[in-house]
């Protein structure tokens, strides 16, 4: 039961044992005491509530009294309410100081708000990336089998492996539940008048039984029968809209002499966001047969896309993978040419996170730049913020300074004084991760999520999150705020009410911190200005040869091409026509070259005769291929890195051997990129490919007839083959989606850096404005002493000049460090290494802070010295 006579005896003996008092004081504390808690009594409060209220409008709790109520137990309301009383009082505080204080409080809000949004997109997208295919079921017990390939004397893990591994696992292995092989294809889909190109999925019926996805309409186990095919809810929406399919039928193309109906045996429902294993058709794997005569799953020298195993338990991997060595014997017997060294099992659970190690693999890593580059970002932004902070915490408390002194005279030591700073920003932080937190999930979060694989809103129920924030909350608060409240609280009553306490202009600190966000600053403006020049560098870099006025179809077959060469050529505006094989940015064949001591993998394009000349390919020497007249057959052109690679003195008229056929060399070309820029340029040959081969038709058309030829096409195509879809475009739009990327790229960037700006800018203009409000007076003396605008103005940029030039010898070397490694990282061939980007971030940055230094001198020229020498 609450004793309100004891409560009091304990907080009046507590002043009287810290001596801070004389008798006469206590005595008038604990009239004034009795009487509000007599008013307070009147109004209906209870005792414990009453005492409460009262103690809290005194301020300050003294710690001997905490003590001395912490240690009787019989009073257990008295030390709730005084906590709870202390935080009323810290909150009250704290809101005063924002009001006192609205620039400085804005700053740091904004700031660690910003700094806070911007580290929940680095969580949501690093999560995303975390369970990107990790829905599955079995996915610790379901495993992609991979080969280790001994390529140009290093090793290389594949994806893919031997057509007959899968039956032959399954066979060998009780141990293994369950064995899917996968392999894809492009087909034509057909539904009443909906044709599209699509990409069909060959799959084991084990399928949907080793991976979760499961059906909104249909039954898993139909892939059993060859006819039957299963659509993905994005599918069915494409032909059906929101109608159930099943039992409806559709045409598979796999060529125009080989076409195939399938019923629609099951839907699958929407796939999660996190994922990159999915399909868009399944039918059963024998299909690959039908779609492809040649293709024998006997055979070692083919590849299958992918071998999963289900195990029944995860301990007989090891003897699974001790009894790979007899496959192992049997492929290297049958293919020499690149022996396999090792066969290894990665589980659906790694293998995204894995696949960056692995090519051909039926998951992918496109994201090592975001995981590396977007937690450095928010991490800097919030290093920034804090920094903030802590300068501006340091300064804005000289106008603290007595009510510290005075709470330390009527008996608060200074741990109490750290509490109540640390509370107060422990309050501030937690309003910034609120704001923050409503900045990521409104304005952050959806616009990156326009352009970067992550879903645009954040999983209220994901306690991971509410941790991670949390985490952050705790850590912001404590690197923030734990140097000023240790800073602030030091000073003793007798050096505050001296009047002679010179605080924070001098400290050293305070400066290395300002050094320090500054120079981050640069940093951050470098990144923009150098991943700019980059992006308009990859955007102006020339891909080989000259993809305007080319217009290409894939044909299929050499029956189509000759039909659609016939009627095009009779165009006007038609200047050439070309047939190949392989397609630039499109189709190539890897090969294998067989060298003296070693073998390469190169790429191949099988053309016909003019397809170079007109795709705009400079011949660096040698002469061009000829389909008839030279037997040319046996002939090949190389480019540039392959004849790098080979070494000869002289290429042209070399031989070497592809396969058991040896070519001869007869001239070198450019090198030409296949792939985006985020590729290297692979060593290539071009051969003569015969007519029978050609599945691709080029044309050349005049200028200014863009438009015409390519509605000619169409109208060509529509007419002679009115069951296929027109499959082709004009060559410049190949990478329209990769030029569209390095626009995001430079947008990122620049609002990357214009955060970094904008809290560094706030932050130096309150800690520049607080500064000089503190010099006031000394501003004023000098003006009335006859000091000139010149002057004051040298005298403040005097504090400020050495650690404006610290910051940008620091920054600008760092930024342009950082930055050629992060793109060193991204592309093979980046924007050549420069310093103008990170000059330019220098002169940016001294431009930014002698704009922010200008509007406080300016204030400080047009303030009336009157006025100043009237601050204390």
């Amino acid at each position: 039961m609450f004793d309100l006579e004891k409560s009091i005896g304990i907080w009046l003996r507590s002043f009287r044992k810290q001596r801070a008092y004389d008798e006469g004081a206590i005595q008038e504390m604990e009239l004034h005491l009795r009487d509000h808690i007599e008013d307070l009594l009147s109004q209906g409060y209870s005792e414990e509530e009453a005492f409460g209220e009262a103690v809290e409008d005194f301020g300050d709790i003294s710690p001997i009294a905490e003590e001395e109520f912490a240690n009787i137990r019989v009073n257990t309301g008295v030390k709730s309410i005084l906590f709870h009383a202390m935080l009323n009082n810290y909150f009250k505080t704290t809101l005063r100081s924002m009001m006192k204080n609205p620039l400085s409080s804005f700053i740091n809000l904004f700031g660690l708000a910003v700094a806070i949004g911007t580290c929940m997109v680095a969580y949501a997208f690093i999560d995303n990336d975390y369970r990107i295919d990790r829905f599955h079921e079995n996915k610790h017990s379901l495993y992609l089998t991979t080969c280790s390939i001994n390529r140009e004397g290093s090793v290389v893990e594949y994806g893919t492996t031997p057509a007959p591994l899968g039956a032959m696992l399954k066979a060998d292995f009780p141990s293994i539940d369950n064995v899917c092989r996968m392999k894809s294809n492009s087909a034509i889909v057909r539904y009443e008048d909906k044709v599209f190109s699509e990409r069909i999925h060959h799959v084991d019926p084990a399928f949907l039984e080793v991976f979760t996805f499961p059906l909104k309409w249909g039954l898993s186990n139909s892939l059993k029968s060859n006819s039957s095919i299963i659509l993905s809810e994005k599918m069915s929406q494409k032909y059906f809209g929101d109608e159930n399919p099943v039992g409806q039928t559709l045409k598979l193309l796999f060529g125009l002499e080989r076409s195939k109906m399938f019923e629609i045996t099951g839907v699958a429902e929407a796939f999660p966001d996190a994922r990159i294993i999915d399909f868009d058709f399944l039918v059963n794997i024998e299909n690959v047969s039908y779609a492809n005569p040649d293709y024998n799953f006997n055979n070692w020298t083919e590849e299958i896309d992918a071998t999963l195993i289900l195990v029944k338990n995860e301990a007989d991997l090891a003897t699974i993978k001790s009894g790979m060595s007899k496959y192992k014997e049997v492929q290297n017997g049958i293919d020499a040419d690149w022996p396999i060294q090792d066969f290894d099992f990665v589980s659906i659970n790694d293998l995204h996170l894995a696949s960056g190690r692995i090519r051909n693999d039926i998951s992918y890593d496109a994201t090592l730049e975001g995981r590396i580059s977007l937690p450095i970002i928010a991490g800097f932004l919030l290093v920034l913020a804090c920094f903030n902070y802590i300068n501006i915490a340091i300064v804005s408390g000289a106008k603290r300074l007595k009510e510290i002194g005075l709470r330390k005279v009527i008996g608060a030591n200074r741990r109490s004084i750290i509490v109540q700073f640390f509370s107060e920003n422990l309050m501030l932080t937690a309003l910034a991760a609120l704001l923050g937190f409503v900045l990521a999930a409104t304005l952050f979060l959806p616009w990156f999520a326009s352009f970067a694989p992550v879903t645009d809103q954040f999983d209220l129920l994901d306690p991971t999150m509410w941790s991670f924030l949390i985490a952050i909350l705790f850590l912001t608060a404590i690197f923030s705020g734990l140097y000023p409240a240790f800073y602030i609280s030091r000073f003793q009553a007798v050096q505050i009410f001296s009047g002679k306490l010179k605080f924070g202009n001098k400290n050293l600190l305070t400066k290395v911190f300002l050094t320090l966000q500054l120079a981050l600053t640069c940093v951050g403006i470098a990144f923009a200005i150098i991943m700019a020049q980059n992006s308009n560098y990859q955007m102006d870099r020339s891909w080989g040869y000259n993809p305007k006025q080319i217009l290409y179809q894939y044909v299929g077959d050499a029956s189509a091409f000759a039909k659609l060469e016939k009627k095009l050529l009779e165009h006007p505006e038609v200047l050439s026509v070309m047939g190949s094989a392989h397609h630039f940015s499109r189709s190539q064949s890897p090969i294998t070259v067989h060298l003296p001591h070693t073998q390469l993998s190169v790429k191949e394009l099988s053309i016909g005769e003019g397809y170079l000349e007109n795709m705009g390919v400079s011949l660096k020497g040698g002469r061009w291929l000829q389909q008839d007249g030279r037997g040319d057959l046996d002939k090949i052109l190389i480019n540039e890195k392959m004849a790098q690679i080979l070494d000869f003195q002289n290429p042209i008229g070399q031989s070497i051997k592809i396969t058991e056929q040896s070519y001869d060399i007869v001239g070198v070309v450019r090198d030409v990129h296949f792939n985006d820029f985020y590729s290297d340029i692979s060593p290539t040959i071009f051969s003569v490919t015969e007519k029978k081969d050609i599945r691709y038709l080029t044309i050349k058309f005049k200028e200014g007839s863009k438009h015409e030829v390519y509605q000619a096409l169409k109208d060509y195509n529509t007419e002679l083959f009115p069951e296929m879809p027109f499959l082709g475009g004009f060559q410049e739009d190949v990478w329209t989606g990769f030029y569209n990327q390095l626009k995001v790229q430079s947008t990122f960037s620049k609002v990357i850096a214009l955060l970094f700006i904008l809290l560094s800018s706030l932050g130096l203009y309150g800690l520049i404005q607080l500064n000089l409000a503190g010099r006031a007076k000394e501003f004023s003396v000098r003006k009335t002493l006859g000091a000139s605008n010149l002057h004051l103005a040298f005298k403040i940029l005097q504090q400020y000049a050495a650690i404006f030039i610290i910051s940008v010898v620091l920054g600008a070397p760092l930024g342009y460090m950082l930055n050629d490694l992060l793109l060193d990282m991204m592309y093979p061939g980046p924007r050549p290494s420069g310093l103008s980007g990170s000059v330019l971030a220098a002169f940016l940055l001294i431009f930014i802070l002698i704009a922010v230094m200008l509007t406080q001198i300016n204030k400080v020229i047009k303030a009336n010295p009157v006025e100043g020498l009237k601050t204390e």
